[in-house]
């Protein structure tokens, strides 16, 4: 009886050292897929800013079943934590999260799981290792809610706030190295009152693709977040002539 008892003990003594007190486990899962793709699963009224509806159900459900083909899927888009300088620049908290990479069977989902502090926000980056496509073109984020369609927009300068907001990259690379971005500029725009909200890095080089950092505002209870990146190749002002027809806009 005494051995059994001290063997609990020792049990409970190990899972309160592997999550903190008053931590809740949280985790996220994120895909890319192309424009087309996303675009086959919308219903008409979905296109508006934080749309819902049973076409991006239907997609979430698709992507959760891994029935969507992955000849659609950017698997170079993977989701990432981001070192404590850049979480505590974004406004959040460092964490030790694990993750399981998608592209085994039918699974597409990036997932990561972590602990965290309710309150407290998390910081993840994705960096594509390809060139194309390069253009972040919309989102669909799922936080305490359903899945929801958004644009990214600028920082609004009216007082409104967007769930998806676009800066150039290399001005986020500065803040980043300040220490700013969330003091500054992310908390007055950045819209997290579903739970997640997405910051675009527009990347200065038109050639290159965007960098997306997503914020996570941690609920009270364990919550499941999703991301779904929605990407296109960036429409450029001029393309060079060549042996077809030039195109000039």
């Amino acid at each position: 009886m005494r051995q059994a008892w001290r063997f609990g003990l020792g049990l409970l003594t190990l899972l309160a050292i592997a999550r903190p007190a008053g931590a809740v486990e949280y985790r996220l899962q994120v895909v890319s897929i192309f424009q087309s793709t996303f675009a086959s699963f919308l219903k008409a009224g979905e296109l508006r800013d934080g749309a819902t509806g049973p076409g991006l159900d239907r997609l979430e459900a698709s992507l959760d079943r891994g029935d969507v083909a992955q000849g659609a899927v950017l698997f170079d888009r993977r989701v990432q934590p981001v070192a404590e300088g850049i979480a505590r620049a974004y406004g959040g908290a460092p964490v030790l999260p694990t993750i399981k990479l998608a592209g085994g069977g039918s699974v597409v989902w990036d997932e990561v799981t972590w602990d965290g502090k309710p309150g407290e926000r998390s910081v993840w980056l994705l960096s594509p290792i390809l060139r194309n496509p390069q253009e972040l073109y919309n989102a669909a984020l799922k936080g305490t809610g359903p899945l929801r369609r958004f644009q990214p927009y600028t920082v609004p300068t009216n007082g409104t706030r967007a769930a998806v907001v676009t800066f150039p990259l290399n001005f986020l690379w500065a803040q980043e190295e300040r220490g700013t971005a969330w003091d500054r500029y992310l908390s007055r725009g950045l819209d997290l009152t579903g739970g997640i909200g997405a910051v675009v890095g527009v990347n200065h080089s038109t050639l290159f693709p965007d960098q997306v950092h997503l914020v996570v505002s941690q609920a009270e209870t364990p919550t499941t977040y999703k991301a779904v990146l929605v990407w296109r190749q960036r429409n450029l002002d001029r393309e060079a002539p060549g042996t077809d027809n030039p195109i000039v806009r």
